[in-house]
């Protein structure tokens, strides 16, 4: 009798630990963190500091963590003043027509002008003519390789976006000249790319970089900011989220993304979404 009422206990703390073990993956792969960074920009105008960025990565739709309805929900309840988009919106694997891209991107523009690159995923999908109209159609400016000019308040900033695969110079991005003498915004898939974005080859260089491609190390490190292993960066990777910050002071902001692709458990490393303010440098 002692020995059955032993085994129900262990039964039960076996059950227990399960369940708590579900519960930690469910919460690790859906709820959505929401991290305020606060950026120092040279020559941002100051009519404009102050300016919140939301930064949507590797959503790679149909495997997003939580839903759309909740992303566009906790992207809306931080009133950004615009949206960037760096890849990775769909997985390859995606039915275009039916992952709810069009819904996604219709909820965010109607909250703030939204910016967008395609990454990997949309090239390897084979239908990144389909998700350049679907994105455009729902108000989203695709800028792979392009340069736009940002105005408010009479003041502007440059937004340029650089197409997976592509390197960062003037022959690459069209217009990349109409930036020269403002602040520019870069949109770059991949963070391993890092030093690239700021060669002395191109005259014209980011004041800051977004980028996401390496799901935050995918399983991180309790106590610190180290990821395991990342997509081109293999294990312990040295870009994986937040803020970095180079030798010269050149900036870029990486997202750990917004669902899974090829490994679909994250631990330690919830769904992110930065919310990145930029400010005058001499405030």
């Amino acid at each position: 009798m002692i020995k059955k009422s032993k085994r129900i206990r262990v039964l039960i703390f076996i059950i227990f630990f399960i369940i708590i073990g579900v519960l930690y993956c469910y919460v690790e792969n859906n709820w959505i963190e929401t991290e305020n960074i606060k950026v120092e920009i040279n020559n941002f105008p100051k009519e404009l500091s102050g300016l919140k960025i939301a930064h949507l990565s590797d959503v790679h739709l149909p495997k997003n963590a939580s839903t759309i309805d909740n992303i566009i929900l906790k992207v809306k309840s931080q009133s950004p003043d615009i949206i960037l988009l760096t890849g990775d919106i769909i997985d390859e694997s995606a039915d275009i027509e039916s992952c709810g891209l069009d819904k996604l991107c219709e909820g965010l523009s109607e909250i703030a002008q939204t910016y967008s690159i395609s990454g990997n995923h949309e090239d390897w999908s084979n239908n990144l003519e389909r998700w350049t109209k679907i994105l455009t159609n729902n108000n989203v400016k695709v800028i792979d390789n392009q340069t736009e000019i940002y105005v408010k308040h009479g003041k502007s900033f440059a937004i340029a976006g650089l197409k997976d695969g592509y390197e960062f110079n003037e022959e690459s991005v069209k217009d990349l000249e109409k930036a020269k003498g403002m602040p520019m915004i870069l949109l770059a898939h991949r963070p391993e790319l890092f030093s690239s974005y700021f060669t002395d080859s191109s005259s014209v260089r980011p004041s800051i970089v977004f980028a996401g491609h390496a799901h935050g190390g995918q399983f991180r490190i309790p106590f610190s900011n180290k990821g395991i292993v990342a997509p081109n960066q293999g294990f312990l990777p040295k870009y994986t989220s937040g803020l970095y910050l180079s030798k010269s002071n050149a900036k870029m902001l990486v997202s750990r993304g917004l669902g899974n692709s090829i490994i679909p458990i994250r631990l330690n490393n919830r769904p992110h979404l930065p919310i990145v303010e930029l400010v005058n440098a001499r405030e």
